[in-house]
């Protein structure tokens, strides 16, 4: 045997840690933690172990810095991590990046296969998103009716756009059956075809408390609705696939109240500033015509074309006077339109139809909006909203429109 072929033990130590650190590069492993020790330098060592075997793990002070929970002997946790060697021993080890508690882990890993496979079908895309219209005659919010976060979005647009109207669909937003119920009412909304942008949230809570709005089927019904979307889901540190798929991200419920619609003041000032601006870009336009009257005239009076002077000052009257005519005109033009909008604001509020007696049919299974007698069965019950409180009705038999002056026949 040559000696070039004998090895050294550091120099085999270095080829085993090689090998193994190209074949681990990354890996995920749960476990069980026992001999936990917080060196005082702030690494954490420990060893991980199921019932056959275990291995020795260290996770440097930079990667446990931001742990939001204690690990203790005994804890079933989820790490990631790579395989290396501690030389000075020939030991190998865990060089742990990320620890979880193992439920938590379990919903973190989700979460992440998800976000992969729903980023490369595109459904993260900038170019997909819809923006947000201007000025919003009706919000749809989807959201639990008794939370906080409703309370906070209409409190902020109470506040702030007066003349928005707020339609509530009100829907689970933990548990099993959140989900589904939050994709029930994204497609209800659509249908309904009343509001013209949607807010879909909660408040803050764990992971487990906001999984439903992880979920894919909640996503892909995000992406699919035709009308904008702002997400506003927990706080500000909380983040979902919902986020990821929404027009718009609020950091929180209050956040997405704000951006919805402008503030009234707001909208006033703009109206003030355009006719301020409007106001200056005429007295421009006068204050250049009457330059040019000036050096027209100071041009008749070295010629002394008495005529010519005379018929254009009364030219000059005559356009000034068209301008002032004009712009006035505009400006009342312009004042109306914003009372008309205003006025069509109010036209539009569901609760003066009811007024003028008016009712909305509901299906008292479902909640589901009535626009045919054949929405319902026969002895199926509905509710009829009236302007000053609700009926329960029962369908007795449908009843046809005659063809020529609307009334109803048996």
């Amino acid at each position: 045997m040559g000696q070039e072929n004998i090895l050294t033990v550091s120099q085999l130590t270095q080829r085993i840690k090689g090998l193994l650190e190209e074949v681990f590069p990354l890996v995920w492993v749960s476990g069980e933690i026992s001999n936990f020790i917080r060196h005082r330098s702030g690494h954490l060592y420990f060893t991980l172990k199921d019932d056959r075997a275990e291995i020795r793990c260290v996770m440097f002070r930079g990667h446990n810095l931001y742990l939001n929970f204690e690990p203790t002997n005994g804890m079933q946790i989820l790490l990631q991590g790579r395989l290396s060697v501690y030389e000075p021993r020939g030991q190998y080890q865990l060089l742990v990046q990320r620890m979880e508690p193992a439920g938590v882990g379990t919903l973190y890993l989700a979460f992440e296969a998800l976000k992969k496979r729903l980023r490369e079908e595109g459904l993260f895309d900038e170019d997909r998103k819809r923006p947000l219209p201007s000025y919003p005659r009706v919000v749809g919010v989807v959201t639990s009716g008794e939370g906080a976060a409703l309370h906070d979005i209409i409190t902020v647009l109470t506040r702030r756009a007066p003349q928005v109207e707020i339609i509530l669909r009100p829907t689970l937003v933990q548990g099993e059956q959140a989900a589904a119920d939050i994709v029930a009412a994204i497609e209800e909304m659509e249908r309904s075809g009343w509001p013209e942008v949607l807010i879909v949230g909660r408040g803050g809570g764990s992971l487990e408390d906001l999984w439903p709005f992880n979920e894919e089927m909640v996503a892909r019904a995000m992406a699919a609705c035709e009308i904008p979307i702002i997400s506003a889901v927990g706080h500000e540190t909380d983040f979902t696939i919902a986020d990821l798929v929404a027009d718009v991200r609020a950091p929180t419920p209050s956040a997405a109240a704000e951006m919805v619609a402008p503030a009234r003041e707001e909208v006033l000032l703009q109206v003030q500033a355009l006719s301020d601006r409007l106001s200056r870009t005429m007295e421009l336009s006068i204050e250049r015509y009457w330059q040019q009257v000036d050096h027209a005239t100071e041009r008749l009076l070295i010629q002394q074309p008495s005529r010519r002077l005379t018929q254009f000052t009364e030219q000059v009257g005559h356009t000034q006077q068209r301008l002032i005519k004009t712009f006035h005109h505009r400006l009342q033009l312009f004042h109306s339109q914003v009372e008309g909008l205003e006025k069509e604001l109010q036209v539009l509020n569901p609760h003066q139809v009811l007024d003028r007696g008016y009712a909305i049919a509901f299906r008292e299974v479902d909640g589901a909006i009535m626009r045919a007698p054949t929405d319902i069965k026969r002895q199926e019950r509905f509710l009829l909203h009236l302007a000053k409180g609700k009926l329960q009705a029962e369908k007795v038999k449908t009843i046809e429109a005659t063809k020529h002056d609307g009334n109803v026949r048996g």
